[in-house]
């Protein structure tokens, strides 16, 4: 499927005008086994994500923790990334010192609304690939390819990640799209029953891939009950040029709604010419990420419970700038974010 400059265009100028969506509540949790009901399974409590994109080599590191509560059983959840992940564990976990030097700062809102396994597998009809295993801590991270949504749930049900309706749907999505995807698989230690009342934060880890717009994977298989805790996400961008994350969001509650794109997340605080000040953050292994030149680091947060009609997050530049012709021939992948319009739908 070809890109279209003046579609992608149109898209992101439309974005990057909508008001800031206010403060809303919503949850989403990946695949998980099924030995438990819906309220006793592992949910997430708190996500932390620094995102840094080079985007004159047009490639992402997606640096995130996350913690879950009720952790004392095998789960596992899947992060979708428009092409070919690389998986490896963070040593030195770099937020503490981001949150100390890059905190979050409310600001105030405009009038705008807004809500707020190993091997070859799978079914006849298609198969999965697994193109690497990494060992990240507690967790198996799985880079996995698939053709056909099916035998990828098939392929997550035997290794003890067992899909739901909602989550075969949600799969279904980024396989028409043509995307990767990092299935990462928890195996408790001994004594996390004995932990299981506190939030068990997991390994930080690293997933780099190419892409000419920073991506972040916001949309989520639909909940099998409604989570009565907000969960926080915290996110630190970092990139030569500020940006504005915007998704399309179609109203759940009003069926036929066209979609219309949103700022999901609150912004915090923008730190211009911050080049020398993220360095000292991240040191060592992820300094070395860093792009080319002065840098920029803006602060973001979300308070959602639910993340129903929401697609997944851009990262559209602030300034309105072009995309250059190689960008563009780069942006295929992303196209079904965009406009989920030119997706083909499954036969």
């Amino acid at each position: 499927m070809r890109p279209r400059s003046t579609l992608l265009g149109a898209c992101l100028l439309a974005a990057i005008l909508v008001p800031p969506a206010p403060s809303a509540r919503a949850c989403g949790v990946f695949s998980l086994v099924r030995t438990l009901s819906p309220e006793q399974r592992p949910s997430l409590a708190r996500e932390k994500v620094l995102i840094v994109h080079d985007a004159a080599r047009g490639r992402e590191h997606f640096i995130r923790e996350v913690a879950f509560r009720k952790a004392d059983q095998v789960f596992g959840f899947v992060v979708p990334t428009p092409s070919l992940p690389e998986v490896a564990e963070v040593d030195k976990n770099p937020f503490t010192r981001l949150r100390t030097r890059f905190p979050f700062i409310e600001q105030e809102y405009g009038t705008g609304k807004g809500y707020g396994g190993h091997g070859v597998g799978g079914t006849s009809g298609g198969s999965v690939e697994v193109l690497s295993v990494e060992k990240v801590g507690s967790f198996t991270a799985f880079v996995l390819a698939a053709n056909d949504a099916a035998a990828l749930a098939k392929w997550l049900a035997d290794n003890q990640l067992t899909s739901t309706p909602e989550s075969d749907r949600w799969l279904e999505h980024y396989v028409r799209m043509g995307f990767y995807y990092v299935a990462m698989r928890y195996d408790p230690p001994a004594d996390a029953r004995a932990r299981r009342s506190a939030p068990i934060a997991a390994e930080t880890v690293r997933i780099s891939f190419d892409t000419p717009i920073a991506y972040y994977p916001y949309f989520e298989p639909e909940p099998e009950h409604d989570p009565k805790t907000p969960r926080l996400l915290e996110v630190w961008y970092v990139g030569t040029d500020p940006v504005v994350p915007v998704a399309q969001l179609t109203d759940p509650a009003q069926q036929g709604s066209k979609p219309r794109w949103v700022r999901p997340l609150k912004p915090g605080h923008q730190h211009l010419r911050a080049r020398k000040q993220i360095e000292a953050a991240l040191l060592d292994e992820l300094e070395a990420l860093l792009p080319a030149g002065e840098l920029v680091v803006q602060t973001f947060q979300d308070q959602k419970r639910r993340r129903s009609g929401f697609q997944d997050l851009l990262f559209a530049s602030a300034e309105q700038q072009p995309l250059t012709q190689e960008q563009q021939a780069k942006l295929g992948p992303l196209l079904g974010v965009l406009d989920p319009g030119l997706v083909a739908e499954a036969p």
